[in-house]
C-alpha cells in the first residue's frame, strides 16, 4: 500500500470471517498476523471456536462468488474430496411456510459439505500466503491505543503460551465472532459501548450424522423442513455431505431443544409439522455422537453510530452483526464484509496511507448488513415469543411475506424473485414489483376465501427433475 514503510495487520479469529479477512489483507500489507484461541491439527475436524462447526451450514450464492473469487481452486478441491455442488432449489425438496416450494432448474449452485471440511481447505490456502502468520494458542486481551491523543489504534495485547505481549500494527480487524469483547476493550481505552439492537429467539441445534439407507432413491441432495411461523416453531433438515452420509440437524426455537440421546432425537423429528423427515430418519442409520449447540439471539452491534470511533480498527464477521443461523446468513456475510474491506482498502492505496478508513469501512458496512439482517429478523418477529423491537408496519410486511412464501409453491416467476433476494442477489423491490407484487395480492385475496390446500401444494413432496440427479453444477470462475 502506497504511504511509506512496511506495513502490518492483525486479524482477531479464524473462523471464516477471520480467514477471509486475512487473504484480503495479504494483497494491501506486507505481514499479516491471524491469531486463534484454537489449537487447531491437520485435517478437517470440529474445535472448541466453532460449537456451530458439527451442524448443517448453508453458503449462500454470494457467499460462493466471493470465496471463489479470493480462492479460485477452492471448489474443484472440495469437490475432490467429496463436497457436492447442486442446484440450490431442483435438487432440494423444501417445506417452508406450509408449502412445498417448486423444484425447478434455478442455476444457482449450493454446495453440499461440512464446515470443517469447508473452513479446513480455506485455512490451507490463507497459511499458503507467503505474508501470512497464523499464531494458534493465542489470545487478545486488549487495544493498544495512540498515547499522543491521535485517537487511534496501535496494535494488541496478546497472551501467548510465554506469556502477555504487545503487538504492534497498522491495522486491527476484530472477526472473533459472537463472542467478541470489542465494546469493552473500545470502553477500556476511551470509546463508547455500540448501540445493540437484539432479537432473542432462544435456538438450538442438534445434530447426528446417519448413513443413508440402501434403497434410498435419490430424490433430492437435502431435505428442508422449516416451521409454519407462528403456529409452529420445530425445524428439521437432511443434507447429503462428503462420504456419502447424511447431516441430519433439528432446531427448536424458544428453549424447545431436540433431546441428545437418540430415541428423542428421533421422536423430536416425528414431532414435525410433516412426517418426511422422521420416515427418512426411522431408514438410516445413526453413526458418531449426537452434538448440541444453542443460540440465544442475533444481535447487531451498531458501531456505525458511534460519535467517536479509533483509526486503525475494523469490525466484520459476527463481531459486528451475529444472525440467526437458521437463514443460513452468516459466512455469506462475513464475505461481503471482507470484500467490502478490500475494496476499502484500494481506495485508501488511491489517496495514499490508511486515514480514514476505519470511518469510511464501518460506516459502509450497514450496506451488506441490512437486508440479510431485515430478512431474518422479519421471520423471527413473526413469532410472538420473539422478544425484540417490532417496527411500525411490521404487521404489513408480515401478511404480505406469508402470502409470497405461499405463492412461491406454485409461481415460477415468484418463486425465481424469491431465490434471487434468499442469495442476495437483489434487494426487497425484487418482490414489491408489479411482477410478482400483483399475483402475491391476488393470492392474498384468493386465501380470505378459499383454504389454502386449494390454492398452493401444502401435502405432497415434490418429485426429483429427472430421474437420476444431474452431475455437479459448473462453478463460473472469477477473474478477481
Amino acid at each position: 500500500m502506497a504511504g511509506g514503510g512496511p506495513r502490518s495487520a492483525v486479524v482477531i479469529g479464524g473462523s471464516m470471517a477471520g480467514l477471509l479477512a486475512t487473504r484480503v489483507l495479504s494483497d494491501h500489507f506486507d505481514k499479516v498476523i491471524l491469531v486463534e484461541r484454537d489449537v487447531r491439527g491437520e485435517g478437517p475436524a470440529t474445535r472448541k471456536g466453532v460449537p456451530q462447526g458439527p451442524h448443517i451450514h448453508v453458503l449462500l450464492d454470494t457467499g460462493r462468488r466471493i470465496l471463489d473469487k479470493y480462492f479460485p481452486d477452492l471448489f474443484e478441491q472440495l469437490q475432490v474430496q467429496g463436497a457436492q455442488f447442486i442446484d440450490s432449489s431442483g435438487d432440494l425438496a423444501w417445506h417452508h411456510f406450509g408449502v412445498w416450494k417448486l423444484r425447478r432448474t434455478s442455476g444457482i449452485p449450493g454446495l453440499l459439505c461440512t464446515r470443517p471440511l469447508l473452513e479446513w481447505n480455506v485455512l490451507r490456502r490463507v497459511k499458503a500466503r507467503p505474508n501470512v502468520e497464523i499464531r494458534e494458542g493465542c489470545s487478545i486481551e486488549g487495544l493498544l491505543a495512540d498515547t499522543q491523543g491521535s485517537g487511534r489504534v496501535t496494535g494488541v495485547k496478546v497472551k501467548t503460551p510465554q506469556g502477555e505481549e504487545s503487538w504492534e500494527a497498522d491495522l486491527v480487524v476484530d472477526a472473533s465472532g459472537r463472542g467478541s469483547r470489542m465494546p469493552q476493550w473500545l470502553e477500556a481505552i476511551g470509546y463508547s459501548r455500540p448501540e445493540e439492537e437484539q432479537v432473542i429467539v432462544d435456538l438450538s441445534y442438534t445434530t447426528c450424522l446417519h448413513e443413508p439407507p440402501p434403497d434410498f432413491q435419490r430424490e433430492w441432495k437435502a431435505l428442508f423442513l422449516y416451521p409454519n411461523p407462528p403456529k409452529a416453531w420445530r425445524a428439521g433438515f437432511i443434507s447429503h455431505v462428503e462420504g456419502g452420509r447424511w447431516l441430519v440437524t433439528l432446531n427448536g426455537y424458544f428453549g424447545e431443544h431436540a433431546p441428545t440421546e437418540y430415541a428423542g432425537f428421533l421422536e423430536y423429528a416425528r414431532s414435525l409439522t410433516r412426517p418426511d423427515l422422521y420416515e427418512y430418519m426411522k431408514a438410516a442409520t445413526p453413526i458418531g455422537p449426537i452434538t448440541q449447540h444453542k443460540v440465544k439471539d442475533c444481535r447487531w452491534r451498531h458501531y456505525e453510530k458511534l460519535p467517536r470511533f479509533p483509526e486503525g480498527l475494523a469490525i466484520l464477521g459476527d463481531a459486528a452483526c451475529a444472525f440467526n443461523p437458521l437463514y443460513g446468513q452468516g459466512m455469506s456475510v462475513a464475505g461481503l464484509g471482507a470484500e467490502l474491506l478490500d475494496t476499502c482498502l484500494r481506495e485508501q492505496a488511491e489517496r495514499g496511507g490508511l486515514a480514514g478508513l476505519a470511518q469510511r469501512f464501518r460506516e459502509r458496512l450497514p450496506e451488506a448488513i441490512r437486508l440479510p439482517w431485515l430478512l431474518g429478523t422479519g421471520m423471527d418477529l413473526l413469532y410472538p415469543q420473539a422478544v425484540g423491537k417490532r417496527p411500525f408496519g411490521l404487521g404489513l410486511l408480515h401478511w404480505y411475506i406469508l402470502r409470497l412464501m405461499e405463492r412461491t409453491s406454485t409461481d415460477a416467476h415468484v418463486h425465481r424473485e424469491f431465490y434471487r433476494i434468499l442469495h442476495l442477489h437483489a434487494g426487497l423491490g425484487a418482490v414489491l414489483q408489479p411482477s410478482v407484487a400483483l399475483p402475491v395480492l391476488s393470492h392474498g385475496v384468493m386465501s380470505l376465501l378459499r383454504p389454502l390446500e386449494q390454492l398452493a401444494n401444502t401435502e405432497t413432496r415434490p418429485p426429483p427433475l429427472t430421474p437420476t440427479l444431474p452431475s455437479p453444477i459448473p462453478v463460473q470462475k472469477s477473474t478477481g
